[in-house]
């Protein structure tokens, strides 16, 4: 690994959070790194998280992703991505231990076991997941199987979708929650469903801001969540 270009990524990176709101001189760690206890392994091993604010929102965002493969002497930022939530939610002053942190920690290890999340909405715009709704302290808006939809990858007017990084193209992986009969909807409609949905986010004002009580944006969609007891 170029510690020329580690260091690069980490000032394009601050840059990059800098330009989205306050950041947090602090970021949310591990006393022992998840990598060590079997989890998947982040390019540079460092697994942090970021919390940005405005007037009116809080983001968590990753950090280290996108850092250099340590073992790769090529010029290069990890997995080349980042990801992203954003809610105006009141939450509770440790973020830590908040639905939102839980969910972008859900979907950077999957990222970081995947390898390819960064490729995947590079070539279709959008893609979906199913994540436990317990795994992201989202257990009251589980569907029946216990499980909570994301589509990452949405669109938006004030956030940057790809940035130039130190050795190659990054992108900024927003999560937006679906609720259950758009998870159902993109089911069975695949890449149709997800296209629409993107669409219908954009459209309607809502992009990648989630609201926990955000009514369907399908016109014959459900007017609220469906809830469903914890098994």
């Amino acid at each position: 690994m170029s510690t020329e270009i580690y260091d690069q990524t980490n000032e394009a990176r601050d840059t990059l959070f800098s330009s989205l709101g306050n950041v947090d001189p602090d970021v949310i760690g591990h006393i022992i790194n998840p990598a060590f206890m079997g989890g998947p392994q982040w390019p540079s091993l460092r697994q942090a998280f970021s919390i940005i604010r405005t007037n009116n929102s809080i983001k968590v965002a990753s950090n280290g992703l996108s850092d250099p493969f340590e073992d790769m002497a090529e010029p290069n930022n990890g997995f080349r991505l980042e990801v992203i939530a954003e809610t105006a939610e009141k939450l509770e002053a440790d973020i830590s231990n908040t639905w939102l942190f839980k969910l972008v920690y859900a979907i950077s290890q999957q990222a970081a076991h995947n390898g390819q999340i960064a490729d995947f909405v590079a070539s279709h715009g959008v893609v979906t997941m199913e994540l436990y709704a317990e795994d992201c302290g989202l257990e009251e808006f589980q569907n029946k199987d216990g499980m909570v939809g994301v589509i990452l990858g949405v669109e938006s007017p004030d956030m940057p979708k790809s940035i130039n990084f130190p050795a190659e193209e990054i992108t900024l992986v927003t999560v937006q929650i679906l609720t259950p009969d758009e998870l159902d909807y993109v089911a069975e409609k695949r890449a149709e469903g997800r296209n629409h949905i993107h669409e219908l986010l954009q459209k309607k004002g809502i992009y990648h801001r989630i609201k926990l009580n955000r009514k369907s944006v399908l016109e014959n969609g459900s007017s609220k969540w469906k809830f469903w007891k914890k098994s």
